[in-house]
């Protein structure tokens, strides 16, 4: 009995040394910074998941939704807040600060779509397509980008 308690212990020594050692310079996730870029990488994918919700509304049903687009606005912000203090940090990959370019100006094209929306009191039709096309192209590059950055040391 006493040599299987010994020996569970020695086991429990090598894992743990496993676990305490530093991260192989290849793992992506050795640094916060990357931890941070995942996490804006994440919640982008999550406002993209969204946004395409919100065109099925608007095409298929020919209505829209406010909380939705809050929530997509939400997450987007979100995520280009956490880009933004990961570049203003230090020295980034070049590909982040062009995402995060392509991001502010899908920011500002979802904000002239919220105003057209809003604009148009008497029928609440979604905005036109051209216009939420132009939005989703440059938020999907900026995506795009963004992940180029973080798969390319």
């Amino acid at each position: 009995m006493r040599g299987g308690a010994q020996n569970l212990t020695e086991r429990f020594e090598q894992y743990s040394a496993l676990l305490n050692r530093p991260w192989p310079k290849g793992i992506a996730l050795s640094y916060p910074g990357k931890r941070m870029i995942l996490a804006a990488i994440v919640l982008f994918c999550l406002a993209v998941a969204l946004g395409l919700f919100l065109v099925v509304l608007g095409v298929r049903y020919r209505r829209g939704s406010r909380g939705l687009a809050a929530v997509h606005a939400g997450v987007a912000l979100l995520g280009l807040s956490l880009l933004g203090v990961q570049i203003y940090r230090g020295a980034t990959h070049v590909l982040y600060n062009d995402a995060a370019l392509l991001f502010v100006l899908a920011l500002s094209g979802g904000l002239v779509l919220l105003a057209v929306r809003s604009g148009d009191q008497e029928k609440a039709s979604p905005p036109s397509m051209i216009g939420v096309s132009l939005h989703a192209a440059m938020g999907l590059v900026a995506l795009l980008l963004l992940v180029l950055g973080y798969a390319r040391p």
